[in-house]
């Protein structure tokens, strides 16, 4: 795997030894994508275990399902950070390691030998719950190039994800080139409540702890993330959603709660529950939660990511060739994603026509 300017992993083959047998094409997912298809059922749910759900970016339903695997006999494969504030796709065999796959993590997981090691896990007839992006669960299907009825393969809705050089670029500047020594990150904390979930990360710098807390609308890093100029490029058109991951389950929050089940809301985290096979809807034990069955619709009116791709940033080229000029990577961020004239000028027209409205509404007697 070899990284290309962006800072993003590709395949690079070795031409000298290569015999040209197409394996690595058929495998791959973006070559040969599935059929989309639709779900058997949706369901709105949490975590009754108050502290998993804190601790967990939505509802906390990763946590019941790989518990029941482990409690088996199992191997579950999740996200988890490294040493170095990265992600890799690992397994465990024990239910305290699960708290390190608890809670989203915007970059790209490295999946080293994982699907080798799932491989050998599943014919020893073990049973192994695979997590991951759909594109990961995709490759991992065609890796596979079978179904086992030992696998549990569980994806979630996503956005994209971000260059693995920008995000050390960003820890680089703000661990003030590693004088601060990071103690923990979290990308989806929830003091404020899960619909403006903050930013978190906590430092060590002599002898004293610290912790850099944001809105997530309001840090350098998610803003470059969520506006989507910093995603890989396949994940403007990706080939995994719309079920063609070949996924068990979809995990994700179910956005626009509030509006769809009010019941089911407490501004603590909600999951959304896309069940794709019968081996996904045996899987679930709802003695552990507070559900309710809801419409695949009603999902996609509050969350499109679940079939839409990205659309690239219109700056995003741009960003990306000043990016080894930078010295300062925020005021970059800040730059590329500061509207134009034109639109600044559009967004202004629009908000005193909205104040305009209000105030006419109040001079005819209207709400």
């Amino acid at each position: 795997m070899a990284e290309d300017a962006e800072g993003f992993l590709y395949p690079k083959v070795d031409a000298s030894i290569c015999i040209d047998c197409q394996a690595c094409v058929r495998v791959c997912p973006f070559h040969n994508p599935s059929k989309e298809e639709k779900p058997q059922s949706v369901y709105a749910a949490l975590n009754k275990n108050e502290e998993i759900r804190r601790d967990s970016s939505s509802g906390g339903m990763f946590t019941i399902l790989a518990e029941k695997v482990i409690k088996d006999g199992g191997i579950v494969f999740g996200a988890r950070f490294t040493d170095d504030w990265q992600v890799e796709i690992v397994p465990t065999e024990t239910i305290e390691d699960l708290a390190a796959f608890r809670g989203s993590k915007y970059l790209q997981a490295q999946m080293g030998s994982s699907l080798a090691l799932a491989k050998k896990y599943l014919q020893e007839g073990r049973k192994v719950l695979f997590s991951g992006t759909p594109c990961q669960i995709a490759g991992l299907r065609h890796y596979l190039r079978k179904d086992y009825d030992n696998l549990l393969a569980v994806d979630f809705v996503c956005h994209g994800v971000p260059s693995p050089k920008v995000w050390k670029m960003y820890l680089d500047e703000v661990s003030e080139a590693g004088q601060r020594a990071i103690s923990d990150i979290k990308f989806r904390d929830k003091p404020q409540g899960w619909k403006r979930f903050n930013f978190n990360l906590s430092y060590n710098e002599s002898d004293k702890s610290y912790t850099i807390s944001s809105y997530n609308g309001d840090n350098h890093y998610m803003r470059a993330f969520l506006s989507n100029m910093i995603l890989r490029p396949s994940c403007y058109n990706c080939q995994a959603k719309c079920e063609r991951s070949k996924s068990d389950i979809t995990l994700a929050d179910y956005w626009g709660i509030d509006q769809v089940h009010p019941n089911m809301d407490d501004d603590k985290g909600t999951s959304l529950l896309i069940v794709h096979t019968e081996k996904g809807r045996q899987a679930l034990d709802f003695s552990q939660t507070t559900y309710t069955e809801s419409t695949y619709e009603d999902a996609f009116r509050f969350n499109p990511a679940i079939e839409k791709s990205a659309i690239p940033h219109p700056k995003r080229a741009d960003f990306f060739n000043k990016l080894d000029s930078t010295k300062d990577l925020l005021k970059l961020i800040d730059k590329e994603l500061r509207p134009s004239t034109k639109q600044r000028i559009k967004n202004f027209y629009y908000w005193c026509r909205h104040k305009a409205k209000i105030i006419l509404l109040h001079l005819l007697g209207g709400g």
